[in-house]
């Protein structure tokens, strides 16, 4: 059986610009908890119109500037 994280691939695999439900495949978080850290500017994220989404390459920074350390290529973060 294949999981979510499996049959997406990583960060790497994501759009250029995803949406947080396209995030959620990726990080064992729900979309109503990215939604909520997206509103709480806990995650960095664009706001248009009703969309709410993020460029991968923010994403990938904001990744090893929480972790604090560069992010592990072999693990499917960055």
């Amino acid at each position: 059986m294949t999981t979510k994280f499996e049959s997406c691939g990583g960060i790497d695999s994501l759009p250029e610009f995803c949406t947080l439900a396209d995030l959620s495949l990726i990080l064992p978080i729900s979309r109503a908890t990215l939604y909520r850290m997206a509103e709480q500017k806990r995650i960095p994220s664009l706001r248009i119109g009703r969309r709410v989404i993020i460029p991968r390459e923010t994403l990938k920074k904001w990744i090893e500037q929480e972790c604090g350390i560069p992010g592990n290529a072999s693990m499917g973060v960055i």
